[in-house]
């Protein structure tokens, strides 16, 4: 068994996160080499990790959604590198790197969402049990209700509540709020039940209120086609970005060096707005657009064009074009060039890769155009810009 394994130990708590999640430490483990093992949470115990480090002889850890400290002490790591993705609710120092969500960013584009229809007040609905990032998303998103010089009606959180209890005080709460009031739920789920409440009094969305939820599901919780807008997080990216991370590690180890800052922490934040029926008025439903960047994620170093990406989807190049603008604040062209450049840059990083197999690696042309881009883009050329960042 050679050592190019990576571990991925997936203590998530929603499988559309870890789909995601994995394709991004994938596309990065492309760029390494890398073949990556993905353990659910029965196969991964602490006392499984000795018995993993046998069997599969890895490089490195990617631990999903725990805290170190507490779910897997790293003394079961064996002094390996560990990069933990999305800790819920670490209060303390982390043992290994981490890499986290951007929870007031993801409150910012929630409210930017429901100001576009010039609410006269707005309202906030908690997650049902105490977390940190809950807590930080209603406080950044109140503040922002503040500084526009309009009330913020937040929800009650009750510890130790049931969810029948919760959901019937959640019924009279819905019933109080003022019309044409404006909702930022925490997440998806609590969007859903919000969404829920307000129906089972009479309550008219988005007539009588307007709702938007965190995560971006295609489905809501009963299984049927989501019809609330969300702020849809950028989970592919968060993978890529921790792999990354975990190279890092791996290089210094290597190469004998000290690892990086272990207190590293580097956040991930929102994609898009993903708007339907539940802020209408406000936007256009944004699936293509969503589609089409996570194309371009899995295609763009293989050489996938704007004009090639357009012609798979049935509308116009130009409405295809206004349309991923508009979500993403940025061209198609722009975002190919943006994922061709990552993985231009993780290769640059790797000391075995050759500078003159990067361009056809990442998609450009020939190597002429790499480098006028990644001059433009850096200020360095490829040989310079290694020398400043390898380890």
């Amino acid at each position: 068994m050679t050592r190019a394994n990576v571990i991925y130990l997936d203590y998530g708590e929603d499988s559309r996160f870890h789909r995601l999640r994995l394709e991004g430490i994938s596309r990065f483990a492309r760029t390494r080499g890398w073949k990556v093992i993905p353990l659910p949470p029965q196969k991964s115990r602490p006392c499984d990790i000795a018995g993993i480090i046998s069997a599969f002889n890895p490089l490195g850890f990617l631990v999903e959604r725990t805290r170190l400290d507490e779910r897997i002490p790293a003394r079961f790591f064996k002094r390996m590198p560990v990069v933990i993705i999305d800790p819920q609710d670490n209060d303390g120092p982390s043992r290994a790197p981490c890499i986290t969500c951007d929870n007031a960013a993801v409150a910012r584009a929630a409210f930017a969402e429901l100001s576009k229809n010039l609410p006269p007040v707005y309202a906030a609905v908690p997650y049902r049990r105490r977390r940190i990032w809950s807590r930080v998303r209603i406080a950044e998103f109140s503040s922002l209700c503040a500084e526009s010089g309009k009330k913020c009606i937040v929800f009650p959180f009750r510890p130790g509540e049931s969810s029948e209890a919760r959901f019937s005080r959640l019924k009279l709460w819905a019933n109080t709020l003022p019309p044409h009031c404006a909702i930022f739920a925490v997440n998806d789920y609590t969007a859903w039940l919000t969404a829920s409440a307000l129906h089972a009094c009479g309550r008219n969305i988005p007539r009588s209120a307007t709702l938007i939820g965190v995560d971006g599901f295609d489905r809501l919780f009963d299984g049927s086609d989501s019809w609330i807008s969300s702020v849809k997080l950028d989970f592919e990216r968060t993978g890529f970005i921790a792999a990354r991370m975990l190279a890092e590690q791996i290089s210094a180890r290597a190469a004998g060096l000290p690892p990086p800052c272990a207190a590293r922490t580097e956040l991930f934040g929102p994609l898009l707005v993903q708007r339907r029926e539940s802020t209408r008025g406000s936007g256009r439903r944004d699936q293509r657009v969503i589609d089409a960047v996570s194309m371009i994620r899995r295609e763009a170093a293989s050489g996938l064009t704007a004009r090639e990406l357009a012609a798979r989807f049935d509308c116009s190049r130009n409405l295809f074009e206004r349309r991923f603008r508009e979500a993403m604040g940025r061209s198609v062209l722009d975002e190919i060039i943006n994922v061709r450049m990552e993985t231009a840059r993780s290769l640059l990083s790797r000391r075995d890769f050759p500078i003159g197999a990067v361009a056809a690696f990442c998609g450009f042309r020939s190597d002429r155009a790499l480098q006028k881009l990644f001059k433009e883009r850096t200020g360095l050329s490829l040989r310079d810009w290694r020398k400043a960042n390898l380890l």
